[in-house]
């Protein structure tokens, strides 16, 4: 397993060399550098932008009772990707773009839980209760 890490840490580096220098060979090394210095910026933005967001989300669906390890996940890949694209490479940048795509939405589900109204029950549960029809006095409203 020692091995493997190491190996993942020297080809990794050697896959975005090779990827960068042939790209730079065919779409020329101006329009490279400018994908770099954009994709730095944009990881950076995301990193600065996006704390406190992250960190209310996550507190909210904790106090809701609803936190899961889909919410962490996709917390998670936001910030994976956004490390992705602060370092140079295309390959990061490329992988960084799948895991900021929507999963949830693109296996059929919401991409993210829709906001209960604040006293509404849980799914599931019976909330029994009694209940009166008040009829408006006809006299009273016609003045």
């Amino acid at each position: 397993m020692p091995y493997l890490l190491l190996l993942l840490f020297v080809a990794y580096p050697i896959a975005e060399i090779i990827t960068i220098v042939l790209l730079a060979k065919a779409i020329g090394t101006f329009w490279v550098v400018l994908w770099l210095v954009t994709a730095f910026l944009g990881g950076l933005l995301m990193l600065r932008h996006h704390k406190l967001a992250v960190g209310a989300a996550l507190l909210g669906d904790l106090r809701a009772g609803r936190l899961s390890v889909r919410s962490l996940f996709a917390v998670a890949r936001y910030y994976i990707a956004a490390v992705l694209l602060l370092l140079p490479g295309i390959l990061g940048d490329v992988l960084a773009l799948v895991l900021l795509l929507p999963w949830g939405a693109l296996m059929g589900k919401p991409a993210a839980p829709l906001a209960s109204a604040p006293f509404s029950a849980p799914a599931g549960d019976v909330i029994d209760g009694e209940y009166r029809q008040v009829k408006p006095d006809v006299d009273r409203l016609q003045g």
